[in-house]
């Protein structure tokens, strides 16, 4: 303060008392650290200090109510830091110290400078030379403006020294707004006009120099995927591609201006440019307001971003090319700021926030390298930058090249949870996501909004049952951080891990991880030494293994209690909450059901992570009519061999009876499925169901009017999804011939009107007719459909 105060003629005494020496009492508001934040005249009677501060937030406006009042009362004196200040006044300072004034004491770092208010202006002091720069650039930028006729307003500026500029103060009757009017708009279009240029890439001066200094930034502390996909975006960008560009103000911000009436008071012009991307400054006070302000996810910003630009603005600034200069935003100030965090030597929570928001911008422009899955790994994973964990059994490599088959498994502090849970279900990728938390872990499914499925697995606590087999702390404690910026639980921890996992589950090891013995042998840790014995003898007793978990303590006593009381509670929880569902298929043979009931199963068995049992026709809890004629093996031998719709029956008292015999076999049997398979969690796959007695009964020997099954389907349990496919009778007579092109019209036509009707009545179950045709995109579409629409 002292320093600051001499610049303008007040010169310390160090307290040292003499004639010439004056005596000025002053207060101040210190921060967290105790370091002055706000200093001025202790006989001021107004705050003027809060012409400094950003009022906008309702956080804000009670600190500055507070403020008021204590000054209304007089107890300024009272509440705040004073101090004595013994100084000797210079020939004709700049302004008079014994008068109203309040000083901002800037904030440490490369741009260090303070402000003065006093004589109904600001003064700007650099403390630093990259400072003196600043405000040498902001008189620059504000003489050549006074030159314009603008309708926003700016202050006028002058030097009063090298590194003090004096500016006048803009705020009279003006007031902070923290959204965009039509005058922000018209501004910025106005702005837009200002030294309007075309220039190339490799032209562009700005880009270039920032692109330079980027790629030589090394700060370990910048998130590795967010580099990577920056250099992706630079390396792609074409040299001779043209870009636009005009006046920037660089801080485009709320707590850069007043609105008063129609027009936009803007100050603190330091970061002016004639070179920054055309609506540059649109995006900067969007993503702003949005990162500091609201804090709000990336996908909520983009909706602001594009709200905005749903008018004239729009068509006048961007030409209908917004997210073009979206992209030239986002690298530009990502460059830009990356370079000058990494001269921060202690990042504030506010850097975080703005480096995640960034992160998942640029998601938008790099689909054509990665897929939302990678994307949302990439992003889980530099989320986690800052924190302490530990990925158990991660393949060497980007994060992002995990097979698609394979879910995520993270030993974290359970503190981290919620905290993930919140980013991975605001994240703009993510159409939607599940969470089945238990007492020692968190199982969340990641739906993308392209079909992807993607499982994550927090874990706080390391238990097979109601026994905890390894500390989670001491897995983090020895975790190391890898070339791809991922940090992996240690050799000898996850080779523990897996041998504990499958020998105390009873299953065989893997031969992908049958390194891990290869580890273990080169260890001499207890628990080292019986993995070594169990391995060498090559049998299945686990007896020492058990025992030595046993014996740990977290095993003993109330800890045990409480782990065998919260395996239960899980138990039931997971019951409760993990029930499956069923699926069936319909369509006529050819129609290309089976390959995709094998390629689904798999796929809900790998990436939905549910259990699948594929049935066919019916519950099969009695077995087909002829077994009881013919014998088991002859009837179904005879079955597989027979065409479909071969049956003779023209019966109707003998189809009755047939239909009555199968009909008892879904009433029945459909409970027998729901405890058996649906409540332990499985999917239930069905190739054909009870709609083959409705639309195509002949196929089971049975002649009957639909009106009878499909009454009888009334009081059948819902399957909740049902899909018919079909395809062109010329595709599908190629598959498989055994049905007349005349047969297959007829039979799809009558599905299709099925479903449909079914369709109309339901809201709750999915009647769904499916056009076979490319086996990826009927895949894709049936796994969109299931998340879309299960609980």
């Amino acid at each position: 303060m002292e320093m600051i105060l001499k610049k303008f003629g007040y010169s310390s005494t160090l307290g040292k008392d003499s004639q010439s020496t004056a005596k000025l009492e002053l207060l101040s508001i210190n921060n967290p650290d105790q370091t002055m934040r706000w200093v001025w005249n202790a006989s001021c009677k107004k705050p003027l200090f809060l012409k400094f501060y950003n009022i906008s937030s309702i956080r804000a406006r009670l600190f500055a109510m507070t403020i008021q009042t204590v000054f209304l009362l007089r107890l300024q004196k009272i509440i705040f830091h004073k101090k004595l200040f013994l100084f000797t006044k210079e020939d004709n300072p700049i302004f008079d110290c014994t008068k109203d004034w309040a000083l901002f004491m800037g904030t440490i770092g490369l741009n260090s400078k303070a402000v003065l208010y006093a004589n109904t202006n600001f003064y700007k002091i650099a403390a630093t030379e990259s400072a003196r720069k600043m405000i040498t650039t902001e008189r620059t930028f504000l003489e050549k403006l006074q030159l314009k006729e603008t309708d926003f307003i700016i202050p006028k500026a002058s030097f009063i020294s090298k590194y003090i500029v004096q500016l006048t103060d803009i705020s009279a009757n003006g007031k902070r707004t923290k959204t965009f009017t039509p005058a922000h708009l018209t501004a910025l279009v106005e702005m837009s006009f200002i030294e309007k240029k075309t220039i190339l890439v490799d032209k562009w001066t700005l880009f270039n120099t920032l692109k330079r200094k980027f790629e030589g930034s090394t700060d370990e502390r910048i998130p590795k995927n967010i580099v990577r996909k920056l250099n992706t975006l630079i390396q792609n960008c074409i040299p001779s591609k043209e870009v636009e560009t005009h006046l920037s103000h660089g801080d485009f911000t709320q707590w850069n201006m007043y609105k008063t009436k129609n027009e936009i008071a803007i100050y603190d012009w330091e970061l002016a440019s004639f070179q920054r991307p055309k609506g540059y400054d649109y995006f900067h006070y969007i993503m702003q307001q949005g990162i500091l302000v609201e804090q709000k996810s990336w996908k909520l910003i983009y909706q602001d971003i594009l709200t905005f630009n749903e008018n004239e603005f729009g068509n006048s600034l961007f030409d209908q090319n917004l997210n073009e200069y979206l992209k030239w935003y986002l690298i530009i100030n990502c460059m830009q700021n990356i370079q000058i965090y990494a001269n921060h030597p202690k990042w504030y929570k506010q850097i975080y926030w703005t480096l995640q928001v960034w992160n998942e911008a640029l998601n938008l422009f790099i689909a054509e390298h990665y897929n939302q899955r990678e994307m949302i790994i990439m992003d889980l994973f530099d989320l986690l930058e800052i924190q302490d964990y530990a990925a158990l059994k991660y393949p060497k490599g980007y994060p992002e090249d995990l097979s698609i088959d394979s879910d995520i498994d993270l030993v974290i502090d359970k503190n981290n949870n919620k905290t993930i849970v919140k980013y991975l279900r605001n994240h703009s990728l993510v159409s939607r996501i599940t969470v089945n938390q238990k007492s020692f872990m968190n199982t969340i499914q990641v739906f993308t909004l392209e079909g992807g499925i993607l499982s994550i697995d927090l874990i706080w606590q390391l238990k097979i049952k109601n026994y905890e087999i390894l500390s989670a702390k001491q897995i983090i404690a020895n975790n190391y951080k890898n070339n791809y910026g991922s940090k992996n639980a240690s050799e000898i921890d996850t080779a523990r891990f897996i041998t504990l996992f499958y020998t105390l589950n009873k299953s065989k090891i893997p031969e992908k991880y049958l390194e891990c013995k290869k580890v273990i042998e080169n260890s001499t840790e207890a628990i080292d030494l019986i993995f070594q014995d169990y391995f060498n003898k090559g049998s299945r007793d686990t007896r020492n293994i058990k025992g030595f978990v046993k014996q740990k303590k977290e095993n003993k006593g109330f800890s045990f209690l409480k782990n065998t009381f919260n395996y239960f509670i899980d138990t039931v929880k997971n019951i409760a909450h993990n029930e499956g569902f069923t699926i069936t298929f319909s369509g006529v043979d050819g129609a290309g059901k089976s390959t995709i009931i094998n390629l689904l199963a798999y796929k809900i068995e790998k990436q939905l992570r549910k259990p699948v049992v594929i049935l066919r026709h019916r519950p099969s809890i009695l077995p087909i009519l002829s077994v009881w004629t013919k014998g088991k093996q002859k009837a179904h031998q005879q079955a597989t061999d027979s065409l479909p719709r071969q049956g003779k029956n023209t019966n109707v008292v003998s189809s009755f009876f047939r239909f009555s015999y199968y009909y008892f076999d879904y009433l029945i049997g459909q409970f027998f499925i729901y405890f058996k398979y649906i409540l332990r969690g499985y999917v239930v796959l069905y190739d054909r169901y009870y709609f083959d007695f409705i639309n195509d009964s002949k196929r089971s020997n049975i002649v009957l009017s639909k009106k009878i099954p499909s009454f009888g389907y009334q009081f059948l349990l819902k399957p909740k999804f049902n899909f018919f496919l079909f395809a062109d009778v010329s595709v599908i007579l190629n598959r498989k011939k055994e049905l007349s092109k005349t047969t297959i019209e007829q039979l799809t036509n009558d599905y299709k009107n099925l479903f449909t009707k079914l369709k109309s009545k339901s809201h709750s179950t999915v009647y769904e007719c499916i056009n076979n045709t490319d086996l990826d995109v009927t895949l894709n579409h049936i796994v969109a459909t299931i998340i879309q629409n299960k609980k």
